[in-house]
């Protein structure tokens, strides 16, 4: 997944390990906070102002999936913040694991980009239940020294083009793929299709497969198909558009006429959390501090919700990274979120796996 990077930094070393699950409890446990996050994003240096006001970073506990976090979480772990994206926020505010956050108390938050301040989901009964972090977009790529894209072909169907059988890649995840197809099929809301609309996104996920040299969810692997000619088309992580320039592969991004796929991450409050709210709040201005947003830019090659990240990053890192022009590429995002409902989300996934299943 896109987490790949901060799996592989950690195991070179950038990054530092993930510490024990199990919080410090006690009198110790009410004079900090407790971070519930991914691994390889404990690193001071994405919280600056946290360390510097109280001397260390608070503690830190880590899950490897949002899925992880929501079942610990729900069975009793405390934690005071957490670490989901957006399509995650309604699911765990009905499950009663959010508590509001007040954004008066974030002296960044005026400098955050509007767009990502109310995304679907995240702002429920005139409260914030959600603060956007990091973002990025899902990306078509293909080598552009052996597929000709056109004007025409700046599309999600380039991913479903017969002509391409055999040299395609599609990611391993119900809603990036059904996103894709719903894309081509015209539907304007992907996360609540009819039973008819799905049976449509189903006949056209069954004929990409047939078209599909595979489902990949190894992002190396992926890069190396792309590298050695082997795949042509993928969708893929902005990530691995910069590795594979940076190996002088001839890769490019198409922009599809229906729309980006964006995802934003970021952080909510969990409810019943025995920290200093204080604390708390420190933290979450710390993650907005344009210093922190720099270096998701210049490191993690995430961008950052906060715009003045984007006039203290190097402009060529933002030029390779496709980020010189923010505001343009929220005006073509279509922003991923949660599947409407439960059993929506049940239909959705047993619909792809009988599909990556079938005969």
């Amino acid at each position: 997944s896109r987490r790949e990077f901060l799996k592989r930094a950690a195991a070179v070393g950038l990054a530092p390990m993930a510490v024990s699950l199990t919080a410090p409890r006690g009198s110790a446990a009410a004079e900090e906070i407790t971070y519930f996050t991914w691994s390889g994003y404990e690193l001071a240096e994405l919280h600056p102002s946290y360390v510097e006001k109280h001397g260390k970073s608070p503690n830190i506990a880590i899950f490897a999936e949002e899925e992880e976090a929501f079942q610990k979480l729900r069975g009793g772990f405390k934690a005071d913040l957490a670490h989901p994206c957006t399509y995650a926020v309604p699911r765990w505010r009905e499950a009663g694991l959010l508590a509001p956050i007040d954004v008066s108390r974030l002296g960044w938050w005026p400098d955050l980009f509007e767009r990502l301040k109310d995304i679907e989901g995240t702002v429920a009964d005139g409260q914030h239940w959600f603060v956007p972090v990091e973002w990025g977009r899902n990306v078509i790529l293909y080598r552009s020294d052996l597929v000709e894209i056109g004007p025409d072909r700046q599309s999600w169907s380039l991913l479903f083009d017969e002509k391409l059988k055999g040299k395609i890649a599609m990611f391993d995840g119900v809603e990036q793929a059904v996103f894709a197809a719903a894309m081509v099929a015209g539907f304007e809301d992907p996360f609540s299709l009819s039973d008819e609309q799905l049976q449509e996104v189903r006949e056209l996920l069954q004929k990409q497969k047939s078209m599909l040299r595979f489902y990949w969810s190894d992002q190396t692997t992926l890069e190396q198909a792309l590298a050695s000619g082997e795949v042509v088309a993928a969708l893929a992580w902005n990530a691995s558009y910069v590795t594979l320039k940076g190996q002088g592969v001839p890769v490019s991004v198409l922009s599809p006429k229906e729309g980006d796929q964006t995802w934003v991450c970021g952080l909510v409050r969990i409810a019943g959390g025995e920290g200093p709210e204080d604390r708390v709040y420190d933290f979450l201005n710390a993650e907005l501090d344009p210093r922190a947003g720099r270096y998701f830019i210049e490191q993690y090659n995430y961008a950052h919700s906060n715009r003045r990240a984007f006039e203290m990053a190097d402009p060529a890192k933002l030029e390779e990274l496709g980020l010189s022009h923010p505001d343009e590429i929220f005006k073509n995002s279509v922003f991923l979120r949660d599947i409407a409902t439960e059993e929506l989300r049940q239909k959705y996934n047993r619909m792809f796996e009988e599909v990556k299943f079938s005969g």
